[in-house]
């Protein structure tokens, strides 16, 4: 069984190489595929931290990972909403 520092370790790896693709002048399709590597370690990282370490079978582990990933969504897409509606009401 994969340890979860090991996860987490591999995912802030690819973290560092998702920021040197984004940072390289070079290729457009390259920023690309840094940035979405980058936004989806970033995403997974943050989940795999919140997610308590008592956790230890896989199904469990899957189940808690969907259920906090489905909460943390639900909270950006809501600060998202909220802007939206609030931004002309500021200006």
């Amino acid at each position: 069984m994969v340890k979860r520092k090991t996860i987490e370790e591999l995912l802030i790896i690819a973290g560092i190489i998702g920021l040197v693709l984004t940072f390289q002048p070079f290729n457009i399709i390259g920023y690309t595929i840094g940035w979405i590597i980058l936004l989806s370690c970033t995403l997974t990282y943050v989940i795999f931290t919140l997610i308590p370490h008592s956790t230890s079978s896989k199904r469990g582990l899957l189940k808690v990972f969907i259920k906090t990933l489905l909460i943390v969504l639900a909270i950006v897409i809501s600060f998202v909403v909220l802007s939206i509606l609030l931004t002309p009401h500021i200006m």
